[in-house]
């Protein structure tokens, strides 16, 4: 059996028990896993277990696994760290395939009690032949087979996995990237991984054909020579890119008490990610802005960009963010100019590139016209739109739907740029803007266009796609097919 067959089944648990939640408390953070799978709609049964008994929204809980009538494929466990290995001897008795353990309090203590009780974890499921997620960790998503550990999760699927050390980060990532549009094939928070590993993941993900894209997130690894091998082959089918937490000593110290991680030599890591080509980001915002890129940024020719906007100030800021990373941006030549003039007002646009349209920026027809005239230069490689939204959100009569109409002179601009276009809608943080200026932001996400927070964000993001395609442009049409 091929690591991929061994593996696959834990994606899709044909039964799933949830040991340790509780019948207490319906804010008790052990029923995050009964909500998450009511909500994305797991169709196959779910076992409860909690020796009081009784029920839960509907379900009866059983007092023991011994108890369940039918067999159990996956169990999820929040049982109390000392009560950990016994429960993967109860598990032997029902079949068990593989167990979740979520509940911490073991090696990433640094407690010698701790260790002991993992090392009895790691012993009892290789001899009774049951894999173990964790512990310390949340598990499983994955939206094909209705398997999820978090509520507000996208029902649907998509091409992205996710492996990550942390839950939180592996919960957040989900989230940040999914209002961006991006959809994933699976999620993996592993924990301590004293069991199933990252390398173990990563052999999985290479040879599964719904991911094209690994995001992995790596506070140390278990064993470095086979992590080596894991990560080269996976580079070299799928497109990885690789957040390496503890890069710093306060950072190592952190590492080493969340999941028990040694984390490594910052050196090694750079030269890993430059040897098999990996694309390396330093924030969970950086990764969800290059997955958004990969997946919807139709690839650029080359580093030429037009920037088209409004603001004096923001034409200075955006200009420098882009040519910090290596873009450039070129002076519009007089005939592309005078092009322009025709229909546009000289006070309050400043033709150069940056293009500050302030004084025309409402106007759709014109807006449009002005990307299809900059698009169809020949210097141009893709266009930027850009604007501080803040600056229009106003509950004041005299600004009412002026937001509404700059969106809809964006939106003149997608269908109207013959080159590859983005979107950086900077946001406002003031609470009374936000809600408002947001819908605005998933508008365009909702039509796939890249959107981006803020001008670094959009210049750094770009700048990396067009780094990688510079030598792997061969992986990034596999990736579009």
């Amino acid at each position: 059996m091929s690591h991929f067959e061994s593996l696959d089944p834990l994606f899709h648990p044909r039964s799933i028990a949830l040991a340790g939640i509780t019948t207490a408390n319906p804010e008790h953070w052990t029923r995050v896993f009964l909500d998450a799978l009511t909500e994305i709609g797991f169709e196959r049964p779910i076992y409860l277990v909690n020796p009081k008994g009784g029920k839960i929204q509907g379900h009866k809980v059983y007092r023991s696994l011994r108890d369940i009538p039918g067999t159990v494929d996956y169990v999820i466990s929040t049982v109390p760290a000392q009560a950990s290995p016994g429960l993967v001897e109860e598990c032997d008795t029902k079949g068990v395939r593989a167990i979740h353990f979520c509940t911490a309090g073991f090696s990433e203590t640094g407690e010698e009690e701790g260790a002991r009780l993992e090392a009895q974890l790691v012993e009892a499921s290789r001899r009774k032949g049951i894999r173990i997620i964790g512990p310390n960790c949340m598990g499983i998503y994955c939206p094909q087979s209705r398997l999820s550990f978090g509520v507000g999760f996208p029902q649907e699927s998509g091409h992205v996995a996710f492996v990550s050390q942390s839950g939180g980060n592996a919960g957040g990532l989900v989230r940040q990237a999914a209002w961006r549009g991006v959809r994933f094939s699976k999620v993996i928070s592993y924990g301590n991984a004293c069991d199933l590993n990252e390398s173990d993941f990563l052999e999985y993900l290479a040879d599964d054909p719904d991911t094209k894209i690994i995001g992995l997130y790596i506070e140390g690894v278990k064993d470095g020579a086979r992590f080596h091998r894991a990560l080269e082959r996976a580079a070299k089918e799928k497109v990885v890119v690789l957040l390496k937490g503890g890069i710093t000593h306060g950072g190592t110290r952190a590492a080493a008490g969340h999941t028990g991680s040694l984390a490594g030599d910052e050196v090694i890591w750079d030269a890993l990610c430059r040897q098999f080509g990996i694309i390396r980001v330093y924030s969970l915002e950086e990764m969800a802005d290059i997955l958004q890129t990969l997946l919807f940024l139709p690839i650029p020719e080359g580093r030429n960009v037009a920037l088209i906007g409004a603001g004096g100030g923001n034409s200075v800021l955006i200009a420098d963010e882009f040519e910090k990373k290596g873009l450039i941006v070129p002076q519009l030549p007089q005939e592309i100019i005078h092009r322009i003039r025709e229909f546009s007002p000289a006070a309050g646009n400043i033709l150069r590139n940056p293009i500050d349209y302030s004084q025309t920026i409402m106007e759709t027809g014109k807006l449009g016209e002005l990307v299809s005239i900059v698009s169809g230069w020949e210097s141009i490689d893709f266009l930027i739109g850009f604007l501080d939204l803040s600056g229009f959100a106003s509950p004041q009569p005299s600004t009412s739907g002026a937001l509404s109409r700059w969106a809809d002179g964006m939106f003149e601009m997608i269908p109207a740029s013959s080159k590859p276009i983005a979107m950086v809608p900077q946001l406002s943080v003031v609470p009374e803007d936000a809600n408002e200026l947001m819908i605005i932001a998933q508008a365009f996400v909702s039509s796939q266009v890249p959107t981006y927070m803020s001008f670094a964000g959009a210049a750094n993001s770009i700048n990396l796609l067009l780094t990688y395609k510079e030598s792997y442009a061969g992986r990034l049409k596999a990736l579009r097919v």
